[in-house]
């Protein structure tokens, strides 16, 4: 069985807050509908890349102390 998917919707809709697309699990979980096309669920894995923080003042923490 040939699973076809289509992440493109998704991935371009997340794409514009930096998410990635890093795996999917298929899993075990087959169904069927009234046509007799089969439908599969899989575990998306995404992620984004760390922002740099902003340096903190702590001097200017001490100081105030």
């Amino acid at each position: 069985v040939e699973v076809q998917t289509d992440y493109v919707p998704l991935l371009n809709s997340l794409a514009v807050y930096g998410w990635q697309l890093t795996c999917v699990l298929p899993t075990p979980i087959v169904k069927t509908n009234r046509e007799g096309n089969l439908s599969t669920k899989q575990i998306v894995f995404l992620q984004r890349p760390s922002l740099p923080q902003k340096a903190k003042k702590k001097e200017s923490k001490v100081n105030n102390l």
